[in-house]
């Protein structure tokens, strides 16, 4: 393949991406894949050999009240119906959702297997927002993707981002839309969920539907999921909440800039409560790791993570990975990086400036390590050595 030359090997849906708000599903479809979600689910739970056990927690508890119910006691896996050789879903609690009411479901992007396991953990269909055009174009699961309803778009093209929303905002005036608000997958070892786009509050402001939260946790080795759903958020009742807080004053905030500033508080609830999610689920299915019994435990976790990605999405050294591992940064973390930069490229100068240069040099060292798509891309282009050794 040359230079530059983009991949398609699915027929039919490569450059659903690049079709307009009109044209990217139509009437028909949205209709028949909320009409058969059910049997798409069952041969879906075939196909990916799944079995989900369903929540035994009432959906009546406000989501405070039930984290505060909550003993983080470790939860035994023998405790559960699980079945051997199957994708267990453990579904710690599912809300009462209006039946035939599209919502807007928000979830961690923590796996390769994240997609898959939401879908078919959902009571209804959703089309999943994907930002990733690699399953699109290349992968088998793509048809399966298709299938089930999505709105493609390339993360690193700006006017196919901008359609995002207008798009979502058609399929959610009778369907359901999933979203992963990180973007990509989380490969962070210190960020419990990174920090989320905006796209969910936008298009919960702009259609009135309503937003679910929800989080997963993946055990590799037991090949078993916990996941999690928060009850259901109205954001018009959160944006008048979020008026009373910030007390708007023209004088002090153009309409515009205030308008931002909520969209982005907003936001943050809805991060919040996943974290939440993640933590507890954590704290009672997860075995707690010790600092001190590893070399470099930031190392550690990030390279099981790059294994396990590079395994199941078959990376190779071409790929897009500033695309497909794009993650949000706040204006504080921007700032702080450039603070280290800039004193790290001073430190390295050879000048004499009178403090303490290593410092700067390591902090520089671990923010290096902490670009997730050049370590991905590092890490990919190193295998590629591995196996194919120059002669």
């Amino acid at each position: 393949m040359e230079a530059g030359e983009v991949k398609r090997n699915n027929l039919f849906i490569s450059g659903l991406n690049e079709k307009d708000v009109d044209h990217f599903t139509s009437d028909i479809g949205l209709f028949l894949r909320r009409k058969c979600d059910t049997p798409y689910k069952l041969i879906a739970h075939e196909v990916c050999g799944v079995h989900v056990l369903k929540p035994s927690t009432t959906a009546e508890l406000s989501d405070e009240e039930y984290f505060n119910s909550l003993s983080t006691d470790k939860i035994p896996l023998s405790s559960y119906g699980l079945k051997a050789e199957k994708h267990n879903i453990i579904i710690e609690r599912y809300p009462k959702l209006n039946k035939g009411e599209p919502y807007i479901f928000v979830f961690n992007h923590s796996c390769p297997e994240d997609i898959e396991t939401i879908l078919n953990v959902l009571d209804r269909n959703a089309y999943l927002v994907l930002g990733s055009l690699k399953t699109l174009r290349e992968e088998s699961d793509g048809y399966l993707v298709w299938a089930n309803g999505t709105v493609p778009f390339d993360i690193s093209n700006e006017q196919e981002r901008k359609t995002v929303i207008p798009k979502s905002e058609r399929v959610l005036k009778t369907n359901s839309i999933l979203i992963f608000s990180e973007a990509s997958h989380n490969l962070d070892p210190n960020k419990v969920v990174n920090h989320f786009f905006d796209g969910p509050v936008n298009m919960s402001l702009n259609s009135a539907r309503k937003i679910v939260v929800g989080s997963l946790i993946r055990d590799n080795e037991r090949n078993v999921s916990f996941v999690d759903l928060n009850n259901p958020i109205d954001i018009r009742t959160l944006n008048e909440e979020m008026d009373k807080r910030f007390f708007y004053n023209a004088e002090d905030l153009p309409q515009y800039e205030y308008n931002k500033k909520k969209i982005k508080a907003m936001t943050e609830v809805l991060r919040d409560k996943m974290a939440t999610s993640v933590m507890y689920t954590l704290l009672r299915h997860d075995e707690m790791l010790i600092r001190e019994d590893y070399r470099d435990i930031e190392a550690y976790l990030r390279t099981l993570k790059f294994y396990d990605s590079i395994e199941k999405l078959h990376w190779i050294d071409t790929d897009d990975f500033d695309g497909e591992f794009k993650t949000k940064k706040t204006e504080e973390e921007i700032e702080y990086e450039k603070v280290i930069t800039d004193m790290a490229t001073l430190a390295s100068s050879g000048k004499d400036i009178g403090f303490d240069q290593s410092y700067w040099l390591e902090l520089s060292k671990d923010l290096n390590h902490k670009d997730v798509p050049r370590e991905m891309e590092n890490f990919v282009k190193k295998l590629a050595k591995i196996k194919s050794p120059q002669k």
